[in-house]
């Protein structure tokens, strides 16, 4: 079953906030992705599998790491952040990548006889978890190397609570807030879920470990707010609100982040797993 819904978030309006604001999302999620790449520690000459490659930083990242000897496949669903990716691939002049556009949960990735599947939170959004982790397994030799980061319970990453708190106090709660359980950012939190998925996928020696960092938001409170009001977070909460509630959420939310402006500009706190395991 292919990832029908997926294709057309990651292809449509997301796919374009994600693409036009690469840099950020990059210096968001770099110390995730540097403990991402600690954990699956590249080596020169190996094949790696870079799922929800997104705009390309961990993919050129990892080819870096491995050489020329080695090579870097990097898939994902939109073609706008690809784009971004294959831009930032011909700047780079690196030699040992392949952009791939397509859905991890069925793409034939069986050829592929990788050292290494990685994702830096790009698992969580799958239609069949079980399918698509099991596809992910097909592109591992045997005894091959899988890791990831996907969220920690919504409730405890400030990067979402503390704007949602704020505004929630002025305009309603949506439903379905982060995600259906099913295909949600955060539907890989519970520990217990995700060792089962794995293990029932074929893998082995699973193991999550509790990682948290400062997400950094924006360089000013204005330049966050200016961002947050572009996300889906502000689709999700501030969507057919009528106007006189919609701005006493906005100026709530300012309130709230302006605890949080520091020297770097404005940070919260996200908490996540990292998720590693093996193909036997």
């Amino acid at each position: 079953m292919t990832n029908a819904e997926g294709l057309d978030h990651w292809s449509g309006a997301a796919g374009d906030h994600w693409a036009a604001e690469a840099e950020r999302y990059d210096r968001m999620n770099h110390r995730f992705a540097e403990l991402l790449l600690d954990a699956i520690d590249p080596r020169p000459g190996e094949w790696f599998l870079d799922v929800g490659c997104g705009n390309g930083a961990t993919t050129l990242a990892i080819a870096r790491d491995v050489g020329s000897g080695g090579r870097v496949f990097g898939l994902d669903l939109s073609r706008q952040m690809l784009d971004v990716a294959r831009r930032r691939l011909d700047a780079s002049r690196l030699r040992n990548v392949e952009l791939l556009h397509g859905d991890a949960q069925v793409y034939d990735l069986s050829k592929l006889d990788a050292d290494a599947v990685v994702s830096r939170f790009g698992v969580m959004f799958f239609a069949d978890a079980q399918a698509a982790l099991a596809n992910l397994a097909t592109a591992l030799r045997p005894g091959g190397r899988l890791a990831f980061t996907c969220w920690q319970d919504m409730a405890i990453n400030d990067w979402v609570m503390v704007p949602v708190v704020a505004a929630i106090a002025h305009v309603p709660v949506p439903q379905g807030l982060g995600g259906s359980a099913a295909q949600g950012a955060f539907s890989l939190a519970d520990p217990e879920v995700t060792t089962a998925l794995l293990e029932a996928a074929g893998f082995v020696d699973v193991a999550l470990e509790k990682v948290a960092a400062p997400m950094w938001m924006g360089s000013s409170l204005d330049d966050a707010m200016a961002f947050m009001r572009t996300t889906e977070f502000a689709t999700a909460l501030f969507s057919g609100v009528e106007p006189a509630r919609a701005e006493a959420g906005w100026a709530a939310v300012a309130e709230a982040l302006a605890d949080h402006v520091g020297a770097k500009g404005v940070e919260l706190q996200g908490q996540a797993w990292l998720v590693t395991a093996r193909r036997p």
